[in-house]
């Protein structure tokens, strides 16, 4: 090269030269003596592109880290039986001639309990009228 190049040229070829993995020395040997810029300017400019690379490796290994949380969640989803699913499983269970008569019952507990079948029955209790600390002690004497 004719002259001196410039900072920011200088640091784009040092990260292409971090990219392939070089150390400072042979940055320095291959590059350093053709720019025509004192060995600390070359430092400086090291550092400085050091520092890009770290950050830019971090953002890539965040987008990966990213990717591959979604990747492990979708994996997770598709090997989660929706209810249907699980139901007919359990209804082939409970028909399948061959099940045991304990794999028969336990699937059609399961299929009662999905459909249901031992929800508690809501009662409207209501109380008309109040009741006094004297009268509720009078009941309690009589039982």
């Amino acid at each position: 090269m004719a002259g001196k190049i410039s900072k920011q040229k200088a640091i784009e070829l040092i990260l292409v030269e971090l990219d392939k993995g070089s150390t400072f020395s042979a940055c320095m040997a291959l590059n350093g003596t053709n720019w025509h810029i004192p060995e600390r300017t070359f430092k400086r400019y090291w550092k400085e592109a050091n520092q890009t690379y770290s950050e830019r490796q971090q953002a890539i290994q965040s987008l990966v880290n990213e990717q591959r949380v979604e990747l492990e969640k979708e994996r997770v989803k598709s090997n989660i039986l929706t209810k249907e699913q699980r139901m007919e499983i359990a209804s082939q269970i409970a028909v399948d001639v061959e099940a045991s008569n304990s794999d028969k019952i336990k699937a059609m507990d399961y299929l009662s309990k999905i459909d249901g079948d031992y929800a508690a029955i809501k009662q409207d209790v209501n109380i008309n009228g109040s009741i006094t600390p004297e009268n509720w002690l009078m009941l309690q004497d009589k039982k």
